[in-house]
């Protein structure tokens, strides 16, 4: 199974890379491949257009550095995302690549992709928002692209940088998650 992780935040070595990080490190333990990408560095990218030519061509049109995550993100059979909370929503580089979820749907909003992908959603927040943004998410990917949630984690960090990292807790959650994968 090719599982997809996403790193959206743009502080190399916190509190979600490490949740992200130690899931992936449990499914690949079980056999399966993980392709992990992180968003930050990422200098050509751009959120929809609404061009609307993914209804007609059954997928987003624009080539960017995008572009391979969507690519991946499509062929995986299984996904984790992640984002810090950034003012009550996901911070931006997560944003634009959910929007441009968009080509997922066809024409009459239907997916256009095969539905049942395994998701696994990690959100930290500095005080607040984490368990909204988290569910928010989750029932993004769960309602319109019919993947099957297998877990979600989400912690507040009062802004220390290896909250995470630190917390055994969150660490063997993480995990256990990547076991269901």
């Amino acid at each position: 199974m090719s599982i997809v992780a996403v790193i959206s935040t743009p502080e190399k070595g916190g509190n979600t890379e490490a949740v992200v990080n130690a899931i992936a490190e449990s499914a690949k333990a079980n056999g399966k491949d993980v392709q992990t990408f992180y968003l930050n560095p990422m200098a050509n990218k751009k959120g929809c257009q609404a061009c609307f030519a993914c209804k007609a061509k059954g997928k987003c049109v624009q080539k960017d550095d995008l572009t391979p995550v969507l690519d991946a993100i499509r062929d995986a059979e299984g996904i984790i995302l992640s984002t810090p909370v950034y003012f009550g929503e996901a911070c931006g580089q997560y944003r634009m690549l959910e929007d441009r979820f968009f080509g997922f749907l066809d024409g009459s909003f239907q997916l256009n992709m095969p539905a049942g992908k395994k998701v696994a959603v990690v959100v930290a927040a500095g005080s607040a928002g984490a368990d909204v943004l988290a569910n928010k998410i989750e029932g993004v990917m769960t309602g319109f692209f019919k993947c099957q949630s297998i877990g979600k984690i989400t912690f507040n960090t009062s802004n220390a940088k290896t909250f995470a990292a630190e917390n055994a807790d969150i660490m063997a959650q993480a995990a256990e998650i990547g076991k269901k994968f």
